[in-house]
């Protein structure tokens, strides 16, 4: 970055005020739609489905198809390891400060849930393609010139799309189903060794197993080696009304069920008054089942096992093997939808496209027909994107007047995820990755826009979907609120102004 020492820190800071203001504003008007009735939360949540479903994968693949290879997928790969190493001393920092302020474990868990699940999507996006067309001299030495602002931005997109990914998964398992799980309002309010919180969530956890255990009784019809399917739906079915808001997140409940079912499988099940009699009968029927297998093998021997039988059973067994091996690709097939998403197909189309030489260009160059109808029109949904993204992010600050009251402890919950989120992990991180970035030989390092990513991600606000995730759980929704608007409102225009410097300041060395 040859030029950098041109630019004086007001400018910097000037061009970086203007940015952020821009988003701001676009912000303000999400939450004045909000607030004026505009957009309620049933139209947020599927403003937001509609953005993600349709509006960011076309923005994906504007930005990415144009300019993507195989080298660069293959030099991301330090993308994850930053993601480990930020989540791990954000969990620290977020643990120190609940035992420095003296939370309990529910408060102590929504802390830490603040603390390492910071926002990779609407505003890290948002200033990213912002200080890409902004700022001046962030073009990478290994283009050898051929640099623009697009490619900046396209770079920069995907860095935070990778991260957001990461993101995703473990906010939706661990974040949803430890952190942020739904609790009584006594484990919420108890502080210290509090009996009474172990005692109930033990029982809770045992009349959830014996409620379980019923309708397994009562609604399967179990006996002897038998399962109906309809027992197994009603089981599930129970533990989907009873567990977690009847979510469909709730993957810990179903991996449960699905093993007690497998367990269950060719066991009698029966009431606990009934035990004796029907253990019995369980016996008498293995024991008539181990006479009838007796018995049929040594008819089997007396009356001549031929070869159609032995044909037969070896055509069975061919059969079973390639159901089984059916079985086997339907799984992976079926895991792999699940774990996709549109912004991830996306990304996987841009791949195809910037691989295949001629359909990139088709796309994106020849200026032909492909390129003034499909590639535009691509183009211009994707243009929607971002600021779809700031009016839903904008509504989201303005609470709904239906949540329940705040906690005797709101303001040292709020301060510990802000300090936890956006202050402490930076004073590790930010020094740790400009080492990496002077020290360690690896190309993406060099890239000006991937340490302005660096940077924003580490000191940017809580993501925008754990509120989400507190509406279903119906937990800590007023401290939500309030740790969005200081996140946002407040303190995201003074740290991108100095998180921005830094950087800049950080490339003038390396």
């Amino acid at each position: 970055m040859s030029g950098s020492e041109d630019i004086s820190y007001s400018e910097i800071s000037f061009l970086t005020f203007q940015a952020v203001v821009e988003v701001i504003i676009i912000c303000f008007a999400g939450f004045w739609s909000a607030k004026t009735g505009l957009l309620n939360s049933s139209i947020q949540k599927n403003v937001s489905l509609l953005n993600v479903d349709l509006f960011t994968p076309c923005l994906i693949f504007s930005k990415l198809a144009p300019s993507l290879s195989f080298k660069k997928l293959i030099d991301i790969f330090v993308i994850p390891i930053f993601y480990a190493v930020s989540t791990g001393i954000s969990y620290i920092c977020s643990r120190f400060m609940s035992n420095f302020l003296g939370l309990n474990s529910a408060e102590s868990d929504y802390v830490t849930a603040m603390a390492v699940f910071g926002n990779s999507n609407s505003l890290p996006v948002s200033l990213t393609l912002a200080l890409a067309y902004t700022l001046p001299d962030l073009d990478w030495d290994d283009l050898n010139g051929e640099d623009s602002p697009d490619k900046i931005a396209s770079r920069g997109i995907l860095y935070l799309l990778v991260f957001q990914q990461l993101g995703q998964v473990l906010r939706w398992s661990w974040g949803y189903n430890t952190l942020l799980r739904k609790r009584d309002p006594i484990e919420l309010r108890a502080y210290g060794d509090d009996p009474v919180v172990g005692s109930l969530t033990q029982n809770q956890t045992q009349n959830r197993g014996d409620i379980i255990d019923e309708a397994g009784i009562h609604g399967a019809g179990i006996h002897g080696a038998g399962i109906h399917g309809t027992g197994i739906r009603g089981t599930r079915d129970l533990d989907h009304d009873i567990g977690h808001n009847g979510s469909p997140f709730d993957e810990e409940a179903s991996s449960l069920l699905d093993a007690r079912s497998l367990r269950n499988n060719g066991v009698n099940i029966v009431p606990y008054e009934n035990t004796s009699v029907n253990t019995n009968t369980n016996s008498d029927s293995n024991l008539n089942l181990n006479k009838m297998n007796d018995r049929t093998t040594s008819e089997m021997i007396n009356d001549g096992f031929n070869g159609n039988d032995i044909s037969s059973i070896d055509m069975q067994s061919r059969e079973h093997k390639n159901y089984s091996t059916i079985e086997i690709f339907s799984t992976i097939i079926f895991k792999f939808k699940n774990a996709m998403n549109p912004p991830l197909y996306a990304m996987l189309f841009s791949v195809i496209v910037a691989s295949i030489t001629p359909l990139q260009k088709a796309f994106f160059e020849d200026n032909g027909f492909i390129q003034n109808t499909l590639s535009l029109a691509i183009q211009q949904l994707g243009s929607v994107s971002i600021p779809l993204i700031l009016i839903v992010l904008g509504s989201n600050l303005a609470p709904a007047t239906d949540i329940p009251p705040s906690s005797p402890r709101y303001k040292s919950i709020v301060f510990g995820s802000l300090v936890s989120r956006m202050i402490l992990p930076s004073l590790f991180l930010l020094p740790l990755i400009a080492l990496c970035v002077k020290y360690l030989p690896i190309s993406v390092l060099d890239d000006p826009i991937f340490l302005i990513v660096a940077f924003i991600l580490t000191i940017s606000p809580p993501a925008i979907q754990l509120s989400q995730i507190c509406q279903l759980n119906e937990i800590y929704q007023m401290e939500m609120a309030g740790v969005l608007f200081w996140g946002y409102v407040i303190l995201t225009l003074p740290t991108t102004i100095i998180i921005v410097v830094a950087s800049l300041e950080v490339l003038k060395y390396v």
